[in-house]
């Protein structure tokens, strides 16, 4: 294997670590959060667990909490008090933003070395 090819599949599997990390990156986090963060900080500040169970794939969750909790912790209650759906859909519009992200320093840096290609 010459360097050259060397150099290039460094590169291939980097881009493709890139790309695997926007996409996955923000799954794991919405993941991680609906199952374990937000039911252990709910059970921590005494969150009562509601859910609404329509459709055929699962449940919709959220915690409620009392007055006095609410005023104690007004960001940790608007935080638990969002739904599963509202967090995966948020976590879906990061993958989204960050793809596009991506795409767009790429084809930056693409158009640069054009330009430097051809200037020399």
């Amino acid at each position: 294997m010459t360097e050259t090819a060397a150099v290039e599949r460094r590169a291939r599997r980097r881009a493709d670590a890139g790309f695997l990390a926007c996409l996955v990156g923000p799954l794991v986090v919405a993941v991680l959060l609906n199952a374990v963060i937000r039911p252990w900080l709910a059970a921590g500040i005494g969150g009562e667990r509601r859910s609404s169970g329509s459709g055929v794939r699962s449940n919709d969750t959220w915690w409620r909490f009392d007055p006095a909790t609410q005023a104690e912790h007004p960001l940790l209650t608007g935080f638990l008090e969002t739904s599963d759906g509202a967090i995966a859909m948020l976590a879906l519009g990061a993958t989204v933003v960050l793809l596009l992200g991506r795409w767009a320093v790429r084809a930056v840096r693409a158009r640069r070395a054009e330009r430097e290609a051809s200037a020399r």
